[in-house]
């Protein structure tokens, strides 16, 4: 599997919409392509779908069906990832829909950072979920190329992101 990260500093610059246009472009081309939504504002999960299926994904009153419903886990502090949330767009496409909820995560991401340099290993769950969300939606659709987008800065979010094709305990 091959991955991209989608990322300018500035926003509204056409970031996501070449996300989008990509994903499918790969996709017709009969590649098997993941997207994953790694940006806060969760533009690119409202592009891919249509506004009963986000009601649903972002419910208020059932589970998250978001990237958060992987997350929780480690965010509530009772265990690893969960399961991945991937929504099919078509045979060769799936999305791994983004989340309003991501930037309070953020925070928590910028607090593991650090902990990671004390050999904590909770930190490094925290800091790998990205990576290991995205590996297992990979798998799951013998994925051939995986997009990333990210948001438009430089917080932890995009550090956690960015070697999503490297474990942490690889980098260097």
């Amino acid at each position: 599997m091959k991955t991209l990260a989608f990322f300018n500093n500035k926003g509204g610059v056409g970031k996501t919409t070449l996300v989008y246009h990509l994903a499918w472009m790969f996709s017709q081309m009969g590649k098997r392509v993941v997207v994953a939504d790694l940006d806060p504002q969760a533009n690119l999960t409202s592009m891919f779908l249509p506004e009963t299926k986000l009601e649903e994904i972002w419910s208020e009153t059932g589970p998250s069906l978001s990237i958060m419903s992987a997350l929780s886990p480690i965010i509530r502090g009772t265990g690893d990832i969960d399961v991945t949330p991937v929504q099919k767009i078509n045979p060769a496409l799936w999305l791994i829909p983004g989340d309003l909820g991501l930037a309070q995560f953020e925070g928590e991401l910028s607090e593991t950072w650090g902990k990671c340099l004390d050999g904590k290993e909770p930190a490094f769950r925290t800091t790998s979920s990205f990576y290991r969300i995205i590996q297992a939606a990979g798998k799951k659709a013998k994925a051939d190329i995986i997009l990333l987008d990210v948001g438009p800065n430089l917080g932890a979010i995009n550090r956690a992101a960015y070697p999503v094709s490297m474990p942490p305990w690889q980098w260097a």
